[in-house]
């Protein structure tokens, strides 16, 4: 029994997106590299607060203590980071987009010297053809001076 056509189009698609976080494939590992940086400090800093207090806390109520200090900020932090990785991909897809831009530019700008070296060699060899002399000038190849500027 397979699965309609319908129901095919009904189902989510592929995404390379962990849906909790939101956050791209590429940017997964800076971002829990991040969290964890912070949730590190996040717990020591509550935790030195709780246990240099003076209190008759067991450990088992510092620890919690701990915990329920500690959690808002990971969530906090958590959800800065977001922002932070969202940040980053928008910087890099304007990146990506001012590279290609610059790209296509040169291309643009080592065609035209290309075809101004063709129009001149095709140029030189009319002449010679009016004037009935040998023309052997090979036609020019792109070279590295057409490629630098791409």
């Amino acid at each position: 029994m397979g699965v309609s056509r319908r129901q095919e189009e009904k189902s989510l698609p592929e995404s390379d997106r962990v849906s909790i976080w939101s956050i791209a494939d590429d940017w997964r590992i800076v971002f829990y590299i991040l969290l964890s940086i912070e949730v590190t400090v996040i717990v020591a800093l509550v935790g030195w607060r709780e246990i240099s207090q003076v209190t008759g806390d067991t450990p088992v109520e510092t620890i919690l203590a701990i915990g329920t200090g500690a959690a808002p900020n990971i969530f906090t932090a958590a959800a800065i980071n977001i922002a932070i990785i969202f940040q980053a991909e928008v910087i890099d897809m304007l990146a990506e987009r001012y590279k290609r831009m610059r790209f296509r530019a040169g291309m643009k700008e080592g065609a035209k010297r290309y075809a101004a070296k063709i129009q001149a060699w095709n140029q030189r060899r009319l002449e010679a053809e009016a004037n009935g002399e040998p023309f052997d000038e090979p036609m020019p190849e792109p070279d590295d001076d057409d490629d630098e500027a791409a």
